[in-house]
């Protein structure tokens, strides 16, 4: 993949732009290296994207330790993530900067972005060490990091390198999978920037799976999976002043996707379509006033509709249609008085209104948010310190104000002098309100759902050399008052609320490149586990049973062998058994599984054409991720890139 807008800070053309970096710059964001970072951070880059043969955001999460990805099924289907075991509702996804929102449900369908626009991804549990960000982008527990193409221009308001590019791709793949893309950066004169992305995708997800009754083996295939969506993203950049950064993004995209029911015996018919839109705006300021003084605004408008149809006979669900919007607006204001000390402050007002045609207690809800994070982090050479607190209150017309005051503190030690292994720590506190379906809707909707808070402790060691690099985390999270959902379907879920949960687990990494002369190996590895238990009546007998959904061992493991000739990728991971209720009654238990992937892929005329060739799940293993959703086995894919 080929950015579509490069910065760096050496190798300029005649037409780019390059200015020093302020100091206030250097001080709120160094150091944001995942290994010294003061809690855990784990990155992939555009690079690795390539070598590993990731082509979707949920392939790339099966390498970040501590994920739990709930996919239905099938290409482009709906798929969520789960950090830690305390639940898609508490991840925050940032892109380019600004986190997303969706005050309906509380999660984002991460089907909706493509690889295809990214220039790397990252997770942060916990805050990160970057300070100077808006508060919203904090109350979560933990963090997915989307970078586009576009995203490293507003990175540093001081410098500017940008080249001419387009890219065109194409994928094909098994279940009717067609997907076209194409990119363009352009530059526009000394001072502008255009960068723009377009993709189509359709897919049958017709796929075979098979199906076991007792004693009786059926294969059978997959019905009503179509579908067809698109997305575009136009991207403006301008430089204001030698330091004074502004860029505009404009977002749609639209989804029709026929929604495959629960598998249940020999019923496999389902009727239900899904109609997805989502458009925003957003405006990113970010100026160094001074050495000493930076300042960033952001502001944003945000649309979606969603119209749900069910012609699916006896399901008792009826049709819904449902219309979203958002006003977001954002300052932040950095200040470092020394080279070793950086201050920031930064506000947040949200407000959400939603119109439905489903609901039992407000067709009508609205939701207004203000958020105040103050942040400080002090940074030595051998110790970085970094400590912050929000404070959140929400206003819904009817109902009771909630105000939280959510401290977080944060820090990494380097052990020795001349050794790379630090130590690091961290204790945040956060809480989340209820979203508007939990709330209010039919079949659904609790009115008195009270918010989740949750306690994340984290101590871990990170070390490395020059090829190698280990980290080890153990965490305790507390969940009071959670909510747990469980899926109906694809649309409908049913809200379980449990007093108390509490999360003991352990996440180890391992990277690993060697160069071999003109040969290069990378390896990539990690393990999790998540005793995620439910506390809440000890007498109780699912007292201390598993979570629902979260296993308890995961692993991945990929290994890539870059060549003169022909570069390859070999990929497996997997999970333990998991249970779809908290009471683990009979016929709830989702058993294990592990899958393996293969890729193969090369360059052409100077590295502008790549093909690649994928096989998914090689061995063809049937395994479900969702309960009664099966996923597919053995499929391919083909990519075809060409740099123009």
């Amino acid at each position: 993949m080929l950015s579509l807008l490069n910065v760096c800070l050496a190798g300029a053309q005649n037409d780019s732009i390059v200015y020093g970096l302020q100091r206030v710059d250097v001080v709120a964001e160094r150091n944001t290296d995942g290994m010294r970072a003061t809690v855990p951070v784990q990155r992939i880059a555009q690079e690795q994207m390539l070598s590993l043969g990731i082509q979707t955001i949920a392939d790339a999460l099966k390498y970040l330790a501590g994920t739990n990805v709930r996919d239905y099924g099938g290409a482009g289907g709906m798929k969520t993530v789960s950090v830690r075991g305390i639940g898609a509702r508490h991840t925050a996804v940032v892109y380019d900067g600004i986190a997303l929102s969706d005050c309906q449900t509380g999660e984002i369908d991460l089907s909706r972005f493509s690889m295809g626009q990214l220039s790397g991804l990252s997770l942060e549990i916990g805050d990160g060490d970057n300070i100077f960000q808006p508060a919203r982008n904090l109350a979560a527990a933990s963090a997915l990091v989307l970078e586009s193409d576009a995203s490293s221009f507003i990175s540093h308001p001081s410098s500017l390198i940008f080249h001419p590019s387009s890219l065109i791709r194409l994928n094909l793949g098994s279940f009717g999978l067609v997907s076209p893309s194409a990119s363009l950066s352009q530059p526009l004169g000394k001072r502008f920037a255009l960068s723009a992305f377009g993709e189509y995708f359709h897919a049958d997800n017709d796929y075979p799976f098979t199906l076991q009754n007792v004693s009786l083996t059926t294969r059978e295939r997959r019905t009503n999976s179509r579908m067809n969506a698109g997305r575009g993203e136009l991207n403006l950049h301008w430089l204001l002043a030698k330091n004074v950064k502004l860029s505009a993004k404009t977002y749609f995209y639209h989804n029709h996707r026929h929604l495959p029911g629960i598998v249940r015996y020999y019923t496999n018919e389902n009727h239900e379509r899904l109609t997805e839109q989502n458009a925003f705006g957003q405006l990113r300021l970010r100026a160094s006033l001074s050495d000493r003084w930076a300042l960033q605004v952001n502001a944003k408008y945000d649309w979606s509709h969603s119209n749900y149809e069910n012609r699916t006979p006896g399901s008792g669900i009826g049709d819904a249609r449902y219309w979203q919007r958002e006003v977001y607006a954002s300052a932040a204001v950095l200040f470092a008085p020394t080279r070793w000390l950086s201050l920031d402050y930064s506000a947040d007002f949200q407000q959400n209104s939603l119109n439905s045609t489903l609901s039992i207690y407000d067709s009508h809800p609205r939701r207004t948010l203000f958020l105040q994070a103050l942040a400080a982090k002090a940074q030595w050479p051998r110790l970085t310190l970094v400590a912050r607190t929000l404070f959140s209150l929400a206003k819904e017309p009817d109902r009771a104000t909630h105000t939280s005051f959510d401290p977080s503190l944060s820090l990494s030690y380097r052990v020795f002098p001349r050794e790379n292994l630090y130590f690091r720590a961290m204790a945040k506190r956060i809480y989340r309100l209820p979203t508007f379906t939990e709330l209010y809707f039919y079949h659904i909707g609790v009115a008195q759902l009270r918010p989740e808070h949750a306690t994340q402790l984290n101590a871990g060691l990170t070390w490395r050399n020059a090829n190698l690099a280990l980290t080890a985390d153990f965490y305790y999270n507390r969940v009071t008052d959670k909510i747990v959902a469980v899926p109906f379907n694809m649309f409908v879920w049913r809200i379980v609320n449990l007093n108390r949960a509490t999360i003991l687990g352990a996440d180890f990494t391992v990277n690993a490149a060697y160069p071999l002369g003109r040969h290069r190996l990378e390896f990539r590895g990690n393990y999790s586990l998540q005793r995620a238990m439910n506390g809440t009546v000890k007498a109780a007998p699912d007292y201390h049973n598993q979570l629902p959904y979260t296993p308890l061992h995961a692993f991945s493991a990929a290994l890539a062998w870059e060549n003169p000739w022909a570069n390859l990728s070999l990929t497996t991971s997997g999970q333990s058994k998991r249970w779809t209720t908290v009471d683990h009654a009979p016929g709830t238990r989702i058993d294990g599984f592990t899958t393996t992937d293969f890729s193969l892929w090369r360059h052409f005329f100077d590295d502008r054409l790549t093909l690649r060739v994928t096989v998914q799940n090689i061995f063809n293993r049937q395994y479900d991720i969702v309960a009664h959703y099966p996923m597919p086995g053995r499929s391919w894919r083909l990519q075809t890139s060409l740099e123009i």
